[in-house]
């Protein structure tokens, strides 16, 4: 996974004004269960020659913290990783950045149509796509659908389960779905900033401890999760997504659906939270934002993406909710349909499921990490 993120870092940086990229970096401060994780993760940084610096004990996470923001307060972080490279985009701009980009490689666009169906040869291949606008004959079928997986995954008449990676001789479902729990302060955003008057990294915390809420009423005893940063207009952020079972309907998607979208526990978390992080959040929990705010996202049995040949001409890029981070995939995926090899998408074949190969199982709050 590393690898492939630096790779989608190299796209990222290279056109950071079409991509709408923020280069701020990425920040992840830890309790006790994630620092073996962070310390192998830094030494994979060494050996590829990505810049980071790691930091261990409670009271030098404390200290570092301290030296970006004065009033950092967190307590029992037991160790930090500073990503010197990577940072966020602005989803919208980046979005038709890329739309542009296509166009001018004269790839047709054409937004709006519904997949309802395959039509398949006697070799399994798929031949024709259906679609509530009418039917596309196909060549190469690449499918690229984010929380849609699901369904296309069954309109391809493909295995639903698959062995459970975590429990030897048992099966579980291939997809489940988390609700994605992100919302915003309706604050100035420029309240987010470093002690030196910088943009901040994009900060994850995960930890353990006890969260009270502004009345001093316990709001979370469990480990929990967070990221922040700094938005256009306010500051934004999310906590651990929750799970929503294997059996949800996806539309109408995000805001439009009121059952997936963020409610008051979500804020009196999140923003006990960045005060528990840092005193300039305390007091703030009457500027949660009263916008709609939240979406899912389908999830694979070990949480990570399946990038794999399911049918002789159907590529799928199943991105396990990491999509939007994943630029480089694409262009990993071109090599592979004009008959290169890619190594970063290898460890992602779907045939890790059926060879019990999963990939290594978090020890963090959120599923990605």
């Amino acid at each position: 996974m590393t690898r492939l993120m630096m790779h989608c870092m190299d796209i990222w940086e290279s056109d950071p004004d079409y991509y709408a990229y923020n280069s701020i970096g990425y920040l992840t401060t830890s309790f006790a269960p994630m620092r073996e994780g962070l310390e192998a993760v830094h030494k994979r940084h060494q050996e590829l020659g990505c810049p980071s610096t790691l930091v261990v004990g409670e009271k030098e996470v404390k200290n570092y913290m301290g030296n970006i923001f004065y009033d950092w307060q967190a307590e029992k972080l037991e160790v930090l990783l500073h990503e010197h490279r990577g940072g966020h985009a602005w989803s919208r701009q980046a979005i038709h950045g890329l739309a542009i980009k296509a166009e001018r490689e004269d790839v047709q666009l054409l937004v709006g149509p519904e997949v309802t169906g395959f039509q398949f040869n006697s070799g399994g291949e798929v031949t024709v796509v259906e679609t509530d606008m009418g039917n596309v004959e196909a060549g190469h079928v690449i499918v690229a659908v984010g929380p849609w997986i699901k369904k296309l995954w069954g309109l391809l008449e493909l295995p639903l389960e698959v062995p459970d990676p975590y429990n030897t001789g048992q099966r579980t479902e291939l997809w489940r779905f988390l609700a994605l729990q992100e919302g915003e302060i309706e604050v100035n955003p420029y309240i987010h900033i470093t002690d030196d008057g910088s943009r901040p990294p994009l900060i994850h915390v995960d930890s353990d401890v006890p969260l009270y809420g502004e009345d001093g009423r316990l709001v979370w005893d469990e480990p929990w999760g967070i990221y922040v940063k700094r938005d256009k207009h306010s500051v934004q952020g999310g906590a651990v997504p929750l799970d929503v079972g294997s059996d949800i309907d996806v539309d109408p998607y995000g805001t439009r659906s009121p059952y997936y979208c963020v409610d008051d526990k979500f804020y009196d978390l999140w923003v006990a939270s960045l005060a528990h992080c840092m005193k300039r959040y305390e007091g703030k929990r009457r500027f949660a934002s009263k916008k709609p705010s939240g979406g899912v996202g389908a999830f694979s049995a070990d949480n990570f993406p399946v990038f794999d040949f399911m049918r002789p001409n159907v590529y799928i890029i199943a991105d396990s909710n990491h999509g939007f981070k994943m630029i480089g995939v694409g262009e990993q995926v071109a090599r592979i349909l004009t008959g290169k090899s890619s190594e970063l998408l290898a460890p992602f074949a779907y045939s890790r499921f059926e060879e019990q190969k999963a990939l290594p199982k978090s020890n963090a709050p959120f599923p990605w990490m």
